[in-house]
C-alpha cells in the first residue's frame, strides 16, 4: 500500500486506567512503553517528500527540519513511523520549549541547534509501502527493531518490556525526566486507529479536567474554564491561571467555538466564549473544597485525543482543602 503527504492514517489511542495492575492480561501478554512528555506525531518517510504530521493531522515538517532530513536518510521511502516528538534540556524532556519550537516555525534552523529535537519511535505503521497495521504488536516491533538498528540521534527505538516489575521501576525512576506515566500494549493487538485498545496509567502530579470556555481570542486564550462531567453534564469548578502567549498559541489550534457561539460569565464576571469541550491536564497541587477547585489551576496541555466522558467526576490525586 502506497501512502503520500496528504493521505490521513487515524491513530491508535489509549484508554486511561488508574494503576498498573488494571493494564495487565492484555491479548497475547502485556508488552510496557515509557509515556513520553512530548507529542504525538506520524513520520511519513518519502525522502525529499517526508513529512511529520501531527495526531490531528497539522503539517509539523516545517517546525523540526533536523528530524525531518534524519528521517529522509535513515528510514525506507513508504514507511510510516509512530511516535513522540520531544525536545529535551537538562536531562529532561521540556514540553515548554517543543511548543516553543511550533510557534517559531519561521526560525525552525535556529531553533534545531538551540533546542533540538528527538524522535522517540514506537510503532511501525508501513515498511516500504507494505501495511502492517492488521499484524500482531510482536511483529510490528520486531521489524522495528530491525528497521532501527543503525539509527542515531535524533532518531531514538522507545524502550519497551514485558516485565512489569521494569515497567513499574519506570513508571516510579523516570518521573522526574519527563515520562509522565506507561502505555500498555497486547502483543497480538493489530494498530487499530481510532480504537483505544492500548491502556495508559498516568502519574498523579497532572488532574484531567474539561474546557468549556476561554477568556480572550479563542485563536490564543488567557484562560479556561473548567468543569467535571458529572452524571452527564458538564458541572463547572473553576478556572485555569492564564495560560501564557506560547501556551495560547499552540492551545488555540485545537480549539473550537461552540456551536452555540455564546459568550457567558466566568468566576469574577469575567466574559467568556464557550468551546467545544477539550480535555486538558492541570497540575495535581491545586486545592479542592466541596468538588471545585480553591484557586486557579495551571494549564499544563490539552488532550483533544480525549473524549470528556473518559475523564472521571472525581479525580484522583488532587489536595484536599
Amino acid at each position: 500500500m502506497r501512502h503520500t503527504r496528504d493521505e490521513p492514517v487515524e491513530l491508535a489511542l489509549a484508554r486511561p486506567v488508574r494503576t498498573i495492575a488494571e493494564a495487565q492480561e492484555l491479548p497475547g501478554g502485556t508488552a510496557w512503553e515509557p509515556k513520553w512528555d512530548g507529542m504525538r506525531v506520524l513520520a511519513l518517510a518519502d525522502g525529499a517528500a517526508t513529512a511529520l504530521r501531527s495526531r490531528h493531522g497539522e503539517d509539523v515538517t516545517l517546525a523540526f527540519p533536523e528530524v525531518v532530513a534524519a528521517v529522509a536518510a535513515h528510514v525506507p521511502a513508504g514507511t510510516v513511523l509512530d511516535g513522540e516528538l520531544a525536545v529535551r534540556r537538562s536531562g529532561r524532556l521540556d514540553f515548554a520549549a517543543l511548543q516553543h519550537r511550533l510557534a517559531t516555525r519561521r526560525t525552525a534552523g535556529y531553533a534545531a541547534e538551540h533546542a533540538p529535537a528527538e524522535y522517540l519511535a514506537f510503532d511501525l505503521l508501513r515498511r516500504e509501502h507494505v501495511d502492517l497495521r492488521e499484524r500482531p504488536f510482536l511483529e510490528r516491533r520486531m521489524a522495528l527493531e530491525e528497521l532501527a538498528g543503525p539509527w542515531a540521534a535524533p532518531l531514538t527505538l522507545s524502550p519497551v518490556t514485558g516485565d512489569v516489575e521494569v515497567a513499574a521501576g519506570w513508571f516510579r525512576d523516570l518521573a522526574g525526566t519527563g515520562v509522565d506515566g506507561l502505555v500498555a500494549k497486547g502483543l497480538d493487538q493489530p494498530y487499530r486507529g481510532g480504537a483505544r485498545d492500548w491502556l495508559k496509567v498516568k502519574h498523579r502530579s497532572v488532574v484531567d479536567l474539561v474546557a468549556t470556555a476561554v477568556t480572550g481570542p479563542v485563536e490564543q486564550p488567557d484562560a479556561l474554564l473548567l468543569a467535571l462531567p458529572v452524571d452527564g453534564t458538564l458541572v463547572p469548578v473553576g478556572r485555569s491561571r492564564p495560560v501564557g502567549p506560547v501556551a495560547g498559541i499552540a492551545l488555540g489550534r485545537v480549539l473550537a467555538p461552540s456551536a452555540r457561539t455564546a459568550a457567558t460569565a466566568g468566576p469574577a464576571s469575567t466574559v467568556a466564549t464557550e468551546i467545544a469541550p477539550l480535555v486538558v491536564e492541570v497540575s495535581a497541587d491545586v486545592r479542592w473544597s466541596r468538588g471545585a477547585l480553591v484557586g486557579p489551576a495551571q494549564f499544563l496541555r490539552a488532550r483533544p485525543e480525549l473524549h470528556p466522558t473518559e475523564v472521571h467526576p472525581e479525580p484522583a490525586g488532587v489536595a484536599g482543602p
